[in-house]
């Protein structure tokens, strides 16, 4: 049986030899086919390529200005008719374009047709798009220069992460418009999984948003995507730091096939079969792609933080760094006195927002005032500009015309390098009288009334008696009586009663969470020996499903929850974006089910420590 098996081999071998032979006497017959005729910007389509035979020397993409070629895989087909051996070989390319409108792909061979492909802009047609900063409101990002980013590409030369910066010298507090770009290569990148984060603890990020901005860029001949976030970067301490950002990805790498794949011994055991076996056609028609997670690093900047003058700091400054103009106003200019007004104090500008505060009006004679409050309207995505408004409720004490005093407001200006204030015009209202009778009226006052002249001051007054009313029968207090101590005795035992109650069930319910943490152990220690077990036999697919178990086991505990229920939409709502470990461990298990992924003794080992690290972690909380 094994010698047939080899003959089958051999002849396979030979066929393919002989077809390719024949391949390279004449020129191919290429059939070429677009899985679409129409894209949007941005999107691609697939071109495949295929021949007659095993060479794809014969094979390569056509030229097209404003078109991308990108190589995505290759692929073979093998039939045996009446003992003959026919095959083909196909390549697929990702076909990217650079703009807008209708591209026209020449016929590969004679007799074919040409392909046409429109490509339609955001807004629905084929003209070229518009470019710019996508409407962010930010300042155009700096394009030269070293804080413009360089463009480190991975090894592969699958991504590259860039940050923008407008200069490298900042202030304690200073905020300034910053941009991260993440270059994708279509066909190599499968996934991005999570946003750009900072690695240095002397700046906070503001918020990215969830949809970046997307364009296209030629970097060294090939196109990359280019996620594109606007945010807004603030120093927090003084003294020189190193920034970088960096984001995780998964990309598509190619599987080299195990020698495993090649007969060992006998008529193969010989290097001329290395070449034929470790053939690219091969390589893809047995082991093809898999994924890999890789976090990709922009090159870092060197950045120079200065802490804050001391000298000449006003006494009123807040913290605020940019450049701001206030103004202020009241909401009407009559009143009455007693009525409330709001005083509106507006900060616009850029800068630190968050760190603009303003204690409004305080004690001011003729005038009742309230803790102010304060609201944020950005200009921009990121927050860098804006308007801050803040509302005072005042109130007039008395008619006339009263006058409100400015409002002042501190800030340092990083452009000029000091202290600045600036004051509000006072604001005048005319106070009209509270109507009559809207005041509270006050107590009257105690008059004696005269006697009549010459009457006796006895006459007309009653004589003294006991106003006498309800009898009782007994005098003892009623605290002592019978009936009220009973009652009283009722009370007490009913209060005693319900707090015997509610510790009862404070203990069954507390008995409840130790019987489920009990079983969650249980669960977790047969987990672990499954994942054991899982491990030495290479089963990457009873792995990860026995390390989900384990992982809801925990949580199930711990949540009150049956632990099958729960499933990466609850890790996002509960661990609110703290659980990105479990949450991996959680997409492998659906992922191995299908996949047929696998994995090595250090890849079980690793996986099994951080399934082990995610177990430590949330049983400690």
């Amino acid at each position: 049986m094994k010698t047939k098996n080899r003959l089958s081999l051999v002849a396979l071998w030979m066929a393919a030899c002989a077809l390719a032979a024949t391949a390279h006497a004449a020129a191919p017959e290429v059939t070429a086919q677009l899985d679409r005729t129409e894209i949007a910007l941005g999107d691609s389509a697939q071109l495949t390529l295929t021949v007659p035979g095993t060479d794809i020397d014969g094979i390569a993409p056509p030229t097209v200005p404003g078109l991308e070629f990108v190589d995505a895989g290759q692929s073979s087909q093998y039939q045996f008719i009446n003992g003959a051996v026919s095959a083909n070989i196909s390549v697929t390319y990702d076909v990217i374009p650079q703009h807008a409108g209708n591209f026209t792909i020449p016929p590969l061979s004679r007799g074919s047709q040409p392909l046409i492909l429109h490509v339609l802009d955001a807004s629905g047609t084929g003209n070229a798009p518009a470019t710019g900063n996508m409407g962010s409101g930010l300042p155009p990002p700096v394009t030269s220069g070293l804080n413009a980013g360089t463009t480190p590409l991975t090894a592969d030369g699958a991504a590259f992460v860039r940050l923008r910066l407008p200069k490298t010298e900042l202030y304690v507090g200073e905020t300034v418009p910053v941009e991260i770009q993440v270059g994708l290569r279509p066909g190599i990148v499968a996934d991005i999984n999570g946003l750009p984060t900072l690695n240095g603890d002397a700046f906070i990020l503001g918020k990215l948003a969830a949809q970046p901005d997307q364009s296209q860029e030629v970097i060294q001949g090939q196109t990359y995507t280019v996620l594109t976030w606007h945010a807004a970067l603030a120093a927090v301490k003084s003294g020189e730091f190193s920034l970088s950002v960096e984001t995780p990805l998964t990309v598509r790498v190619r599987a080299v096939p195990q020698r495993r794949l090649r007969p060992a011994g006998g008529a193969f055991a010989d290097p001329m079969f290395d070449d034929f076996f470790s053939d690219s056609v091969l390589q893809n028609f047995f082991g093809g792609t898999t994924e890999k997670q890789i976090t990709v690093a922009s090159e870092p900047d060197a950045l120079k933080i200065l802490a804050l003058p001391a000298a000449g700091r006003p006494a009123g400054f807040s913290g605020a760094v940019g450049n701001f103009e206030v103004s202020s106003e009241l909401s009407a200019a009559r009143a009455v006195a007693g009525d409330p007004l709001t005083l509106r104090l507006k900060v616009t500008g850029t800068g630190s927002f968050d760190r603009v505060n303003s204690p409004m009006l305080g004690d001011v004679a003729g005038w009742r005032t309230y803790r102010p409050t304060a609201k944020f309207a950005p200009a921009d995505s990121a927050g860098y500009g804006g308007e801050k408004t803040f509302e005072q409720a005042v109130i007039p004490e008395q008619p006339g015309r009263r006058t409100v005093p400015g409002v002042a407001f501190s800030f340092f200006n990083p452009a000029t390098r000091r202290y600045e204030t600036k004051l509000t015009a006072p604001l005048s209202v005319a106070v009209s009288p509270a109507p009559a009778g809207s005041a509270t009226p006050l107590a009257p006052a105690l008059v004696a009334v005269p006697a009549p002249t010459g009457a006796n001051p006895h006459d007309g007054l009653r004589q003294d008696h006991v106003e006498t009313g309800s009898t009782v029968a007994t005098l003892r207090p009623l605290y002592f009586q019978p009936w009220f101590v009973g009652t009283q005795g009722v009370l007490v035992l009913c209060f005693a009663g319900g707090l015997l109650a509610l510790r009862q069930r404070e203990r069954r319910a507390g008995d409840v969470g130790a019987a489920q943490r009990r079983q969650a152990a249980v669960a977790v220690a047969h987990c672990l020996t499954e994942m054991t077990a899982a491990a030495a036999a290479s089963d990457a697919a009873r792995f990860f499903s026995a390390a989900r178990a384990a992982l809801q086991a925990s949580l199930g505990a711990r949540w009150h929850v049956a632990p099958a229920s729960i499933t990466l939409a609850d890790l996002d709502a509960r661990l609110n974006g703290d659980g990105s470990g479990i949450r991996g461990i959680f997409s492998l298990a659906d992922e191995a089910a299908y996949s047929g992924q696998h994995l090595n003794a250090a890849d079980f080992q690793q996986w099994m420590e951080t399934v082990r690290d995610q177990l430590r972690k949330w049983e400690e909380l």
